[in-house]
């Protein structure tokens, strides 16, 4: 039916008989093209002018969340790497054009499309899915980062930025913190980088400060799920975490022209048993965010708790020292 001839039945229809069909008719909308049209029904009966849906959501987003949901599964099962009879062989090598059309798709959904959240969860999901690829064999490369063409803290940052896009809050922040500390990594690339990203996205004090707390909460977390693992479970990738979470606690601390609170913390709660190597990832991160003065006065803190530094650390106290003094 043409629109002109659906004017005309409304224009001669019975009032009952009018809101029934349109009442059965509605009822044939799936839950996500009500979500859709429920704003254009709405300011059309308010008076207001409707919003056309395809200049506000660009993209079929039920059909992008079938297509990446069942990819997903078949990477996980390995169906694009071992033989299988789901994927044919001809095609596994082309899950790397997947990947890069689905975040393409996903970029293009803008935050006030009722489908932001979710294509924040699946841009999530398919970089959880890569690190992962970076672990374990899921398709046949050993960097699944530089297979798709985005390097890993470019990709974080995509997921950083289409977060915050739809609102900061502890919850968000919280997961971000986590994916930024801990995942599999591609050959090129170390968690301080993500952390780095991460940083760099808190614009306000009041969100690094927001990040330092949710930080502390999931250090406590995972030490207390550290103690109950036992000595039989392998608890290197949990005491990893918890280092890598301290990380971005001195890395805020420093942001935060607080380094006399984050430096305490960080010697107190990394789980690095060798304390020369807190040291010398805690005066990596002075170099890369804080200055010659505090590079100078973190050495000296970690000579107070009787660490032997490296020889290369220091020849690098003794120069950064006379180059402060000047």
């Amino acid at each position: 039916m043409k629109i002109q001839e659906l004017r005309n039945l409304i224009k001669t229809a019975d009032r009952e008989r009018l809101e029934k069909a349109f009442a059965e008719s509605y009822k044939r909308f799936t839950k996500g093209q009500k979500e859709e049209v429920d704003q254009i029904i709405a300011d059309a009966l308010s008076g207001k002018e409707a919003k056309r849906g395809t200049e506000k959501d660009p993209v079929d987003f039920e059909s992008l969340e079938r297509q990446i949901r069942e990819f997903l599964e078949n990477a996980y099962a390995q169906n694009y790497f071992a033989p299988n009879r789901i994927i044919p062989k001809n095609q596994r090598p082309k899950w790397r054009f997947l990947v890069k059309n689905f975040i393409k798709e996903l970029e293009k959904i803008p935050p006030d499309s009722p489908w932001h959240h979710g294509a924040v969860k699946l841009l999530r999901d398919l970089y959880h899915l890569i690190c992962e690829a970076c672990n374990y064999y899921l398709f046949s490369t050993d960097d699944a980062f530089r297979s798709i063409g985005w390097e890993q803290p470019e990709l974080f940052k995509l997921l950083v930025k289409k977060t915050f896009a739809g609102g900061f809050s502890p919850e968000a922040i919280s997961g971000l913190l986590c994916d930024a500390t801990s995942g599999g990594l591609s050959r090129e690339c170390l968690h301080v980088q993500q952390e780095a990203v991460l940083v760099s996205n808190l614009n306000t004090s009041d969100l690094k400060y927001m990040a330092l707390e949710e930080a502390k909460k999931l250090v406590e977390e995972k030490r207390t799920k550290l103690r109950g693992a036992g000595k039989r479970n392998n608890t290197y990738i949990q005491r990893e975490e918890i280092d890598n979470l301290c990380d971005m606690i001195l890395m805020l601390a420093i942001e935060l022209a607080e380094p006399e609170k984050g430096v305490p913390y960080y010697f107190d709660n990394c789980e690095e048993n060798d304390k020369e190597i807190i040291l010398y990832r805690a005066l990596k991160i002075v170099d890369w965010f804080g200055s010659d003065e505090l590079w100078v006065e973190v050495y000296k803190y970690g000579i107070k708790k009787k660490i032997e530094p490296r020889e290369r650390l220091r020849k690098e106290y003794e120069s950064r020292r006379e180059e402060t003094a000047h």
